[in-house]
């Protein structure tokens, strides 16, 4: 494990977080809390109920019971939108990149950089690039197209996405399972680099060696429960 960053004070805090579906208490009282510029690692085995846990935090799914605060003021993630509105952004396992678009048009998709009303594409290569070697990884272009990058660069493409809506918290759903062995240490890199400006990662994984080396602390879920924080 990785040392534990300097703010004590909670970004995100989750209480008593119920989900249920027709037959099924998917989420049963569960805490999440996450510190400033921290990985936080969750684990847990197949149902134990954490896709449902960052789908609630995403804002794809409502809690049924249960409060949200984010920075010490509680807040409703009603949809997708609104958890971006307010800093927090999801990078799935299957990225949701547009082959056919430019790494510019896929950072800013949905939010386009325009100037008198018009999209200006100028203007966004340079957003782009300026996200791009915040990164670390300048040398990709934002004109090329993506579905020319290989899974690491889209990997990168993704997170540039999410810190181009000021995102403070960032949920990362197996973000090592499309990767080679020597891509893994240049995402963790990454990784580090995003907590060392403060922002924080919610980092869902099944590999334990990965737990050591990146994550600071863990919540471990069981049966839709919190079994375990550390």
């Amino acid at each position: 494990m990785s040392e534990s960053p300097p703010d004590s004070v909670p970004l995100l805090l989750m209480r008593g977080i119920v989900k249920q579906f027709p037959g099924v208490r998917a989420l049963d009282g569960v805490d999440l809390e996450v510190l400033p510029g921290e990985v936080h690692c969750l684990l847990g085995q197949n149902g134990a109920g954490k896709s449902t846990l960052i789908k609630v935090l995403a804002g794809a799914h409502q809690p049924d019971e249960g409060t949200i605060e984010l920075g010490g003021q509680q807040v409703r993630l009603t949809s997708p939108t609104a958890a971006i509105k307010l800093g927090i952004s999801t990078i799935y396992q299957e990225l949701d990149l547009v082959d056919g678009l430019s790494v510019a048009e896929n950072i800013f998709l949905g939010h386009e950089i325009s100037r008198l009303g018009f999209v200006s594409q100028g203007e966004a290569n340079r957003a782009a690039r300026a996200l791009l070697s915040r990164l670390g990884h300048g040398e990709i272009r934002p004109s090329m197209e993506v579905g020319r990058l290989s899974p690491a660069a889209k990997q990168v493409v993704s997170m540039a996405r999410a810190l181009s809506h000021d995102t403070r918290l960032i949920i990362m759903d197996e973000p090592s399972a499309a990767l080679a062995h020597d891509e893994v240490g240049n995402l963790f890199r990454i990784i580090r680099e995003l907590t060392a400006q403060q922002v924080a990662v919610v980092y869902i994984s099944h590999r334990l060696e990965e737990i050591r080396e990146i994550g600071d602390r863990v919540t471990v879920l069981k049966d839709g429960r919190t079994a375990a924080v550390g």
